[in-house]
């Protein structure tokens, strides 16, 4: 009977021991793990590295025969934006266009503050909200945008709360980090936030 006990202990024992080693096992494969991902190595999502959701994205460009540059931005997000609380940074081929978009709202847009951008139009601009499914047509200067080039568009939204600073996603891309530095902690576009981030080929 003594034996038996002695047994049943010593299954027990060895169960325990494995249960503790199969646990130290995951521990640190899940750190390795969460160390890859933010050292870039490791990326959940492939050839994505936005520091924003595609919220508001371009849905085309009208290149015409002068290169019009007329860009075509719909909100697919489900809330109203306040479209004079939204700024707009537009980038071609890694270059920041000098298009200063300081509101979307198409009544306070004045051109001549407005450098690079001949107007705004659209039912996103009309009225004072930015609705899911609207669009808004942003004219900018000719030859700004041809065929092939890749276009960035940013939205940034007046906030006025404390701005959260994501865990950056990929350490070790070099523009990536230039890019979150700027908008996370140095701060950019002071009082806003970027809420949208969306890349198109025109």
């Amino acid at each position: 009977m003594k034996l038996i006990r002695l047994k049943m202990r010593y299954d027990e024992a060895d169960s325990s021991s494995h249960g503790n080693i199969l646990l130290v096992a995951i521990v640190i494969i899940a750190g390795v793990l969460l160390l890859a991902y933010l050292l870039g190595f490791l990326n959940f999502f492939p050839g994505d590295d936005s520091l924003a959701p595609p919220i508001i994205q371009i849905i085309g460009v009208n290149h015409g025969t002068k290169f019009e540059s007329q860009v075509t931005i719909r909100s697919f997000g489900k809330e109203d934006l306040e479209n004079d609380k939204l700024r707009a940074k537009i980038f071609v081929n890694d270059e920041e266009l000098l298009a200063c978009i300081y509101s979307l709202n198409g009544h306070n847009f004045i051109p001549s503050h407005h450098y690079g951008v001949k107007y705004i139009g659209g039912s996103g601009c009309k009225g004072l909200y930015f609705s899911y499914k609207e669009s808004i047509v942003i004219d900018l200067k000719n030859g700004y945008i041809k065929p092939g080039d890749e276009v960035v568009l940013y939205i940034y939204q007046k906030y006025d709360g404390d701005i959260s600073c994501p865990i950056p996603a990929n350490m070790l891309n070099r523009k990536y980090m230039e890019k979150y530095l700027d908008e996370f902690v140095f701060k950019g576009m002071e009082g806003y936030r970027l809420y949208s981030e969306h890349r198109y080929k025109a």
